[in-house]
């Protein structure tokens, strides 16, 4: 994912509150013990990359996949050379769902792979609508009504769901639906919407869900985040180009005393 290196925080909280709550609301109900690896690497070196893995407390994983198109006999090769080489690398069964948006339904979801059947369990979101889901929420909201972990839930899947505005407005109307609200609930439901926007959206549209997402307590961390890089940066340039030390090049910068041994555990004098 772009921009993860430094936006772990905010990922993390998307992966679990769709592990805990989304799943459920999906159908996919399973008792999990932790987040699975979503990074493989083949002996060609090449990287291959699953959407979310989870390990359940059976001992096997369950895979998602969102799509939002339908490449049939592609993707389904796709997925199965990934759960093939997951298996391989943990010794362990893997489950995939594909979650499918943008009208789609009725994939083709087996592979004859000769003397076996690969397999995906399909899961549509054509018959959800996000604007009725928006509108129930809106009246939600003028009435004074609190959110349920229903309303958050559906909230978080409105971006992958059927109706009139483009995603990425999607995006922006559940953030700021999401926004006025001071529950954990809430705070979790734009980390997976923030998370969904990084894999769907391109780098403007994506900034156009930070500068939306700019004054909650994640959109923050986000900022403070990305200030900490720039910073960090800058300390590397006057060490490199002015010959300092970091000390005296965090005193040119002015750096917090809150902030200077963070720095000095992660910059090394020749970085």
């Amino acid at each position: 994912m772009a921009n993860a290196k430094h936006e772990d925080a905010v990922m993390k909280m998307g992966f679990d509150y769709f592990r805990n709550t989304i799943l459920k609301t999906l159908g996919i109900d399973y008792q999990y013990e932790e987040i699975g690896p979503t990074e493989l690497v083949e002996l060609t070196i090449q990287s291959l990359y699953m959407d979310f893995t989870f390990l359940t407390t059976g001992g096997f994983y369950i895979h998602t996949e969102f799509q939002t198109t339908d490449k049939k006999e592609a993707d389904l090769r796709r997925f199965h050379a990934y759960d093939a080489v997951y298996s391989n690398k943990t010794g362990k069964k893997v489950i995939t769902y594909v979650i499918y948006s943008g009208g789609i339904t009725n994939v083709k979801s087996e592979l004859d792979c000769g003397l076996y059947t690969y397999r995906v369990q399909p899961i549509y979101l054509k018959n959800k609508n996000a604007d009725e889901v928006f509108r129930k929420l809106k009246q939600k909201q003028d009435n004074g009504e609190a959110f349920t972990e229903d309303d958050y839930a559906a909230l978080s899947l409105t971006p992958l769901m059927s109706g009139k505005m483009s995603r990425k407005d999607m995006f922006k109307e559940a953030i700021r639906l999401a926004k006025p609200n001071i529950e954990l609930s809430a705070e979790k439901a734009t980390a997976m919407l923030y998370t969904l926007a990084d894999k769907f959206l391109d780098k403007a549209e994506l900034d156009e869900i930070k500068e939306v997402m700019r004054m909650t307590r994640l959109g923050q961390m986000l900022m403070d985040e990305g200030m900490e890089l720039k910073e960090t940066d800058s300390i590397k340039k006057l060490m490199k180009n002015m010959n300092l030390t970091i000390d005296q090049a965090m005193n040119v910068l002015e750096v917090s005393e809150d902030k200077r041994e963070k720095y000095r555990q992660s910059i090394t004098p020749n970085s």
